[in-house]
């Protein structure tokens, strides 16, 4: 085992992040350009879907929320499937040839995506439910893009920081994750009102292109010390289990993962559904939808520096807690919401935008600094993938719920989670010892 590059004082900067010996400033900014447009691709099927299933292909009414879950994990199921293979791929041949590989993937797939009904017809699939199966795999072609480029960037940010300024540099990366899903909600929902939604999946197909000319253009690998060795499960799951700190990770990444897709898949699919009482088409409450999830993710956007300065000052611990805690309490207040509509929707999407992020960048940070150096790709890959079984579980589960039950079963199952979750890291908080060069023990 390495131990952890050692700062060599480069004395240049990137907002407040020192650039190590053999970066540039445009290294850095090329990344998280590109970590914004991964941002925005993320983010737009839980906003197009909803309206796409209802007025293109005419799913059930009465089971909006289970089809739009389903839609949403197959994006996850190639997470689970591939997720492995990908973070041994990325410590064995470099990130920024998987990352630019995923976009040329979106880039193909979204735009076919709108053409799912059409696709469907071409092949005999006349009945709704042959179209729906046409979309999903269509979906799962689009997962297949975005496991292959959104997971690296998490582990290029671990690359070029130093661990001082790591938590700062996975803040940064959240924010501009963030700023993706801002832009999303609040400006691509507003031209889908003029251009419909295949239009926006145009759009989203450009994206991915710019993004495979930005990560062509501008980033670099920067591996860690030591010859690449193949790394299976059974190393990954030896050293999680000798290190509580990356078992705490582990565990609030399958928790908390989920909070990324959850609230903005059902609460669309929410607004969607009930449009018709409330006088809005369902583009129109597609357009209200985004508005209100672009506030909570400007909240979330503007928290973002706050928890990168507690992450370096108060400690990756500490932070986990209150943001699971936070989250929990968000998802309560959702389900007391008896008008998705609202305008009280603004404060409670806020609050659970603010702990789920703080959450998912705490996660993240402490995973990055308790992994083996040389192993930092496929134990962060490890961690995405229990975050997408946490995604398969909660999102299906929320999903049954918000069908069989009420709206707000969902939101209340999911608080509770986060709730418990935050309890028990209270409890063990002890038990994590943190040591700055990479060794977490028990």
């Amino acid at each position: 085992m390495t131990k952890e590059l050692r700062r060599e004082g480069s004395g240049k900067k990137f907002s407040g992040i020192e650039i190590p010996p053999g970066l540039t400033w445009a290294n850095f900014f090329h990344l998280y350009l590109a970590s914004w447009i991964v941002g925005c691709l993320m983010a737009l099927p839980a906003v197009v879907q909803p309206a796409f299933l209802k007025e293109t292909i005419g799913i059930p009414e009465q089971l909006a929320g289970s089809i739009n879950s389903g839609l949403q994990n197959m994006g996850q199921l190639a997470t689970l499937l591939l997720i492995g293979l990908v973070g041994v791929a990325s410590d064995k041949y470099g990130r920024r040839i998987l990352v630019i590989s995923g976009f040329i993937l979106c880039f193909i797939f979204y735009i076919t995506f709108g053409y799912s009904k059409d696709i469907g017809l071409f092949f005999g699939l006349t009945s709704v439910g042959g179209q729906i199966f046409c979309t999903y795999l269509i979906r799962f072609l689009i997962g297949i893009g975005l496991v292959l480029s959104h997971p690296q960037f998490v582990t290029m940010v671990a690359d070029y920081t130093f661990v001082e300024g790591r938590g700062k540099g996975m803040a940064l990366h959240a924010i501009m994750l963030s700023l993706g899903t801002l832009c999303v909600y609040g400006l691509f929902t507003q031209i889908a009102t003029k251009i419909g939604v295949v239009g926006l999946l145009y759009i989203a197909g450009l994206l991915a292109l710019l993004g495979a000319v930005v990560a062509r253009a501008g980033l670099v690998d920067r591996m860690p010390e030591g010859k690449f060795t193949k790394i299976g499960i059974k190393e990954i799951r030896r050293t999680v289990s000798k290190s509580f700190a990356l078992k705490v990770s582990y565990l609030a990444s399958f928790v908390t993962r989920a909070d990324i897709a959850i609230p903005s898949t059902l609460l669309m699919v929410w607004m969607v559904s009930v449009a018709d009482k409330f006088g809005y088409t369902p583009v129109q409450a597609t357009a209200r939808g985004g508005i209100i999830i672009m506030v909570g993710s400007l909240f979330g956007l503007v928290s973002f520096s706050i928890i990168g300065v507690l992450l370096d000052r108060v400690g990756r611990t500490p932070v986990l807690i209150a943001t699971l805690l936070i989250a929990g309490v968000g998802y309560l207040l959702i389900a007391t919401a008896e008008n998705p509509f609202s305008p009280m929707m603004f404060i409670y999407v806020s609050v659970l935008g603010f702990g789920k992020n703080g959450a998912s960048v705490a996660a993240n940070t402490l995973a990055s600094d308790a992994a083996p150096k040389p192993m930092l790709g496929s134990i962060l890959g490890g961690l995405n993938t229990v975050g997408t079984l946490g995604i398969i579980l909660f999102l299906q589960a929320c999903g049954y719920l918000f069908d069989s039950f009420s709206c707000g079963s969902a939101f209340l199952f999911k608080g509770l989670v986060d709730l418990l979750c935050g309890i028990w890291v209270w409890t063990v908080k002890g038990r994590i010892i943190f040591d700055p060069h990479g060794q977490q023990t028990e």
